[in-house]
C-alpha cells in the first residue's frame, strides 16, 4: 500500500516539479559570452533574436548604410510587454585601432540619436542625460532621452553601453508606461556580470 502511495505522490509532483522548472528557466537568461545574468519580469515575454531583428529591420538598414554583416549589431536578447515596452541587448565588433576612441565614440552616438528624434518630430519635447552607472561591479556609459509628444505621451529610452576586449556590449531600455519602465530598470539594475 505504501508503494502505491508513493508511485502516485510522485506521479502527482513531477509535473509540479517540471512546471516550478519552466518558471525559473522562463523568468531569467544567461548570456555564457558575456557571462551575464538577468531576470525577466513578469508580464514581458522573450523576443527570439532572429525575429527581433527582423521587427527592427535590421537587414534592410544593413543594405542602406553599407554595413557589413560581420560588423552588424547581435541581439543577445529581448523582451517586451508589448511594441513600446521592451529590452533589448546586443553586441557588435569594436576595434578602437580602427574605429577611434570609445568615448568620442558613445557621445556620437548619443547626439546622433537626439537630432535623429528632433529632426522627425519637432514639436516634441526632447531632455537628454548622459552618466556613468555601476551594474554589479561594472561600470556603463549611460545615456537617457525622454520625450514628451504633442499629444502628452512620453517615450523614454535608456542606453547602456560598455567595452569588453573586442566587443561593444549595449542594453536598451524603452518605455511608455511608467510601472512597465520600472520593472525594465529593475531587471537590468540587478542583473549580474561574473
Amino acid at each position: 500500500m505504501k508503494k502505491y502511495l508513493l508511485v502516485i505522490l510522485a506521479t502527482a509532483l513531477f509535473p509540479c516539479v517540471l512546471f516550478a522548472q519552466e518558471e525559473i528557466d522562463e523568468s531569467g537568461f544567461f548570456s555564457p559570452e558575456f557571462n551575464w545574468h538577468i531576470g525577466i519580469p513578469p508580464g514581458f515575454t522573450k523576443v527570439d533574436p532572429e525575429s527581433w531583428d527582423l521587427q527592427k529591420g535590421i537587414q534592410d538598414s544593413l543594405q542602406v548604410d553599407s554595413i557589413t554583416l560581420a560588423n552588424a549589431p547581435k541581439t543577445i536578447l529581448a523582451f517586451k510587454s508589448n511594441d513600446y515596452n521592451y529590452f533589448e541587448s546586443n553586441w557588435q565588433p569594436y576595434n578602437t585601432k580602427v574605429r577611434g576612441d570609445y568615448n568620442d565614440h558613445c557621445q556620437a552616438v548619443s547626439k546622433q540619436l537626439y537630432h535623429t528624434f528632433a529632426e522627425q518630430i519637432p514639436d516634441a519635447q526632447i531632455d537628454t542625460a548622459s552618466s556613468v552607472q555601476i551594474i554589479g561591479t561594472l561600470e556603463f556609459k549611460k545615456f537617457v532621452l525622454k520625450m514628451t509628444l504633442p499629444n502628452g505621451v512620453t517615450l523614454s529610452s535608456h542606453m547602456y553601453n560598455r567595452l569588453f576586449d573586442d566587443k561593444e556590449f549595449s542594453a536598451n531600455l524603452f518605455y511608455t508606461n511608467d510601472d512597465q519602465g520600472t520593472l525594465l530598470m529593475e531587471a537590468w539594475l540587478y542583473s549580474r556580470f561574473e
